[in-house]
């Protein structure tokens, strides 16, 4: 899938929202409109030392989730006349900034998703290990 950074939001806690059009053309005159928010999130030693993640170590953390953790979101629509692709798009962008800038730019936003994320592998790894013993 082709993506094509358009937008670039800089954060209140340092981060930086990014926009990408993942649209294309499906036939004749119809496309399909989609835009991809991801704000990337450098595992940094000071945002691993913070709640809720103090019991965990920071090597524990990083060799799950890496050195980055992504957030990301898309937003589509399908079979869209090409004369309205374009403001649906940014329509789709400025409905989403709208309802989720605010909250992204939390300070504690970061260790809250990374957080979240890390709770979600944990819960991966109980099920594999829990698949292999059954």
């Amino acid at each position: 899938m082709e993506q094509t950074l358009i937008k670039t939001i800089e954060l209140r806690n340092g981060l930086k929202l990014n926009f990408y059009d993942i649209s294309r053309i499906l036939a004749g005159d119809r496309w399909y409109v989609g835009m991809i928010a991801r704000i990337d999130i450098p595992l940094t030693d000071s945002l691993l030392s913070n709640q809720p993640l103090l019991n965990y170590s920071v090597d524990e953390i990083r060799n799950a989730l890496g050195k980055t953790v992504c957030f990301q979101q898309k937003r589509e629509r399908h079979y869209i006349d090409e004369r309205k692709k374009d403001a649906l798009l940014h329509g789709l962008m400025d409905s989403f900034i709208k309802s989720t800038l605010n909250y992204f730019s939390q300070p504690d936003f970061p260790e809250k998703f990374v957080h979240k994320e890390f709770q979600r592998h944990l819960k991966q790894q109980a099920w594999r290990q829990h698949d292999h013993r059954g």
